[in-house]
C-alpha cells in the first residue's frame, strides 16, 4: 500500500508513533548519555524513592526498546507486516520492564491506553500489510 493511498487514520497513528518512538529514543539516549545531570531532572519530576532506581542499564534497555518500537512503525510505514511484531513487542516491553525493574509505582494507566489503543488501529489494518 503506497502512503497516498493509505487510509487516514492509518497515515495519523504512524505519524504519531514515530513522533512517540522517536522523541523517546531520542530522550533515553540523552538521559543515558548525561546520566548524572538526568538524575537531577527525575529527582524534580518524580517521586524521591525512583531515582536510585534509575540505573544507566535501564535507561539504555529502554532507549533500546523505543527504538526497536519506532523500526515497528517505520516498516509498518512501508507495508511490512513484521513491522506490526515489531512494535507490539516493543510496546509490551514499555510497560512491563518498568514494573520488573521500578516495581508497580512504574505502571501507567495512560501509557496501556494509548497502547492498546494504538494496537488496535494497526492490528485492524494488518491485513493491509504486505510479508
Amino acid at each position: 500500500m503506497d502512503s497516498s493511498e493509505r487510509p487516514l487514520l492509518l497515515s495519523s497513528a504512524i505519524a504519531l508513533s514515530k513522533l512517540g518512538s522517536g522523541l523517546a529514543t531520542i530522550a533515553y539516549l540523552g538521559a543515558f548519555i548525561f546520566y548524572q545531570r538526568a538524575l537531577l531532572w527525575i529527582e524534580k519530576l518524580t517521586n524521591s524513592q525512583t531515582p536510585e532506581m534509575l540505573d544507566q542499564f535501564y535507561i539504555l534497555a529502554m532507549a533500546a526498546i523505543s527504538f526497536v518500537s519506532l523500526l515497528g512503525v517505520i516498516k509498518m510505514g512501508k507495508s511490512k507486516k513484521s513491522g506490526f511484531f515489531f512494535y507490539l513487542a516493543a510496546q509490551i516491553s514499555l510497560i512491563v520492564v518498568p514494573v520488573i525493574h521500578i516495581g508497580t509505582n512504574a505502571f501507567s494507566t495512560t501509557n496501556l491506553i494509548f497502547t492498546l489503543i494504538f494496537i488496535a488501529i494497526y492490528s485492524s489494518f494488518y491485513k493491509s500489510f504486505s510479508s
